[in-house]
């Protein structure tokens, strides 16, 4: 099943910044950035990547994006984390899924498309 995502930012009153993707069956990440953004307004790496004129960004990249918004695996009290969010091992997209894919470097979140 393919899920898709509006990469929104909280005060902002531009619909979506870019669509993140993931397959759940083939575990494959993607994202597609407008490209009429203004990649300083975007995530890093995603800011990145539209500078560069790529504005389908494949699964190494939209990955990296997804790993930089959730909790590492290595993190010192991740079983405490992982029994809190109700997983038995860790997997980065239901940790993308319960945090919004907010993190504490910018003020973008992910909102799913139905």
């Amino acid at each position: 099943m393919l899920r898709k995502f509006a990469i929104k930012e909280e005060n902002s009153s531009y619909p979506l910044w870019a669509v993140l993707t993931y397959d759940e069956e083939q575990d494959i990440y993607g994202a597609d950035i407008p490209e009429d953004i203004d990649p300083d307004h975007l995530p890093a790496i995603l800011g990145i990547l539209a500078r560069k004129g790529i504005y389908t960004v494949e699964d190494k990249w939209a990955r990296r994006f997804v790993k930089e918004r959730v909790v590492p695996p290595d993190r010192q009290n991740i079983g405490m984390i992982l029994r809190d969010v109700g997983l038995a091992y860790y997997s980065e997209f239901p940790l993308l899924i319960y945090t919004g894919g907010r993190c504490c470097m910018d003020e973008f979140y992910l909102e799913e498309i139905h």
